[in-house]
């Protein structure tokens, strides 16, 4: 997967700050490295249960929000088929979370459940969203279902922003305030990202 001549990888700035500010963060505990084995397994599942289907991987994006895989598909995923991918992520979470139990490691195999959880919330830019989504589509459309999907994001953020700014009052823990700040930026990026692709789409016309 990593070799492939035909993947290309794309590395935005803000991934590198991103990475710089968890070291910072990370304070010598040793917890940065496990995360980021269990981001890598989350990944490596995606990619598998695409691959089950035929899914060819074309572009590796590290940015700010994470990483994103461009799939290549011979077909189109039926929403069934797009849900088993989207949820092969936390199932990879889940089965590492049992091995590291399993030899002792404590650590993993709690933040690889957290991360697997978490990105069960149904907020963009999570899995959690895309399994949302697909579960409207056939009640209400792909736009209408998107438009609720983003809806549902930007009250729960809303609500972690919220909790975030007492847990900060309360206890000047940044964590759940610098957690929803980042989904709130991926809930604008996508804003942003489908703008300009229909401001092309109409110039184009």
């Amino acid at each position: 997967m990593w070799t492939h001549p035909e993947v290309k990888w794309k590395v935005s700035p803000g991934f590198w700050l991103v990475l710089g500010v968890l070291y910072y963060l990370d304070e010598g505990t040793g917890l940065l490295p496990w995360g980021l084995l269990a981001c890598l397994v989350h990944e490596v599942g995606h990619w598998l249960a695409a691959k089950w289907y035929g899914g060819q991987l074309e572009t590796v994006q590290l940015t700010a929000v994470g990483a994103e895989m461009v799939l290549c598909y011979p077909r189109t995923l039926s929403y069934g088929e797009d849900t088993v991918v989207a949820l092969a992520g936390p199932v990879a979470n889940a089965l590492l979370s049992g091995v590291a139990w399993g030899l002792r490691i404590p650590v993993l195999a709690a933040l690889s459940v957290g991360l697997g959880a978490f990105n069960l919330l149904p907020i963009f830019p999570l899995d959690g969203a895309r399994v949302l989504h697909n579960y409207l589509c056939p009640l209400l459309g792909p736009q209408r279902a998107e438009r609720w999907g983003l809806v549902a994001s930007a009250c729960l953020v809303g609500g972690l922003l919220g909790l975030g700014a007492i847990l900060v009052g309360e206890y000047a823990n940044l964590t759940l305030l610098l957690t929803s700040a980042w989904l709130f930026w991926g809930i604008v990026r996508k804003q942003t990202l489908g703008w300009w692709r229909e401001k092309k789409e109409k110039t184009k016309k």
